[in-house]
């Protein structure tokens, strides 16, 4: 039988090997993330450098703001709007069920395609899922093809 002695000294030897190892992978992970960031650093100022885009942009974007449509308002109407019907849904889905009651009231009244802005729903929400308001006033602006409602407080 091997003596306690030499036993030690050989788990020794093993954790001193294993520590070189690991001192070797460490120094050659660094390595490679050092050639890593000084190629981002070689190429990023040749970038810059070369880009113009900026002012290609600027523009543009004049162009798009010019094809943009105003469509004519042909009536606008202040309508307060039940939505009790909603609460027949259960709790937690009152106010989604808020929006499709709004919508049908909205169709009911004006025959066209509606598009609610983000203020009404905000108005809906704005007391969680389960408290919808039980009445909304709405301003409905008509358009030829469609018609878009906004909150009024």
């Amino acid at each position: 039988m091997p003596k306690k002695a030499e036993v030690a000294k050989e788990v020794k030897a093993k954790l001193q090997e294993d520590k070189k190892q690991q001192e070797k992978a460490v120094a050659e992970a660094e390595e490679k993330t050092e050639a890593k960031v000084d190629k981002k650093a070689e190429t990023k100022p040749e970038k810059k450098a070369e880009t113009k885009k900026p002012e290609a942009k600027q523009a543009k974007a004049p162009e798009k703001k010019e094809e943009k449509k105003i469509e004519e308002v042909l009536e606008e109407k202040i309508i307060i709007l039940p939505l009790r019907d909603a609460w027949k849904f259960p709790r937690k889905k009152r106010a989604k069920a808020a929006i499709t009651v709004l919508r049908e009231q909205l169709q009911r009244h004006i025959k066209k395609e509606i598009k609610l802005d983000m203020s009404v729903n905000r108005a809906i929400w704005k007391h969680g899922i389960a408290n919808p308001p039980r009445k909304i006033k709405v301003n409905v602006k008509v358009m030829k093809d469609s018609a878009k409602a906004y909150f009024i407080e």
